[in-house]
């Protein structure tokens, strides 16, 4: 696979105050997007950079969760990334393009392929969650299982 895109997305759901310094660590330019806190029009209060996030477990915790999430260069931080993981819903998002296989009629096509890998669900959505994780491999928008083989 070549790399559509010289970036890869990471996200996660930062369920405790440690879970989000371990991550601020690894991504400390990324946005990080309070879930706790409820829509406020004349606020905006809820979405921070890592230097103007609460700096007291007290006043961090009522923003929990707190969502991360970043294009960052390929092959950067994405193993920190995965250490620094609680037991929240994750994702890291490789966009690429396959190799043409013309044997199979198939050739590249960037739109829809690429790797993702989700942690804690079994979804890309995170609606399940799982005490594991899933690999996705993303083949053209409606799949190909013989391109996946």
């Amino acid at each position: 696979m070549s790399w559509s895109k010289p970036t890869v997305r990471l996200a996660a759901e930062l369920q405790t105050v440690e879970d989000v310094w371990r991550m601020v660590n690894v991504l400390p330019n990324a946005p990080y997007e309070a879930e706790g806190v409820r829509f406020d029009l004349e606020g905006w209060g809820h979405e921070y950079r890592a230097d103007t996030l609460r700096t007291t477990s007290g006043e961090l915790e009522p923003l929990l969760p707190i969502v991360v999430d970043a294009d960052v260069p390929v092959d950067g931080v994405e193993q920190s990334f995965v250490r620094a993981l609680g037991t929240g819903p994750a994702t890291i998002d490789w966009q690429g393009v396959w190799l043409d296989a013309p044997e199979l009629g198939l050739l590249a096509n960037s739109k829809y392929e690429g790797v993702r890998v989700v942690f804690h669900t079994d979804d890309v959505d995170w609606e399940r969650p799982a005490g594991d994780h899933t690999v996705f491999v993303h083949i053209t928008k409606s799949g190909n299982l013989p391109r996946a083989r």
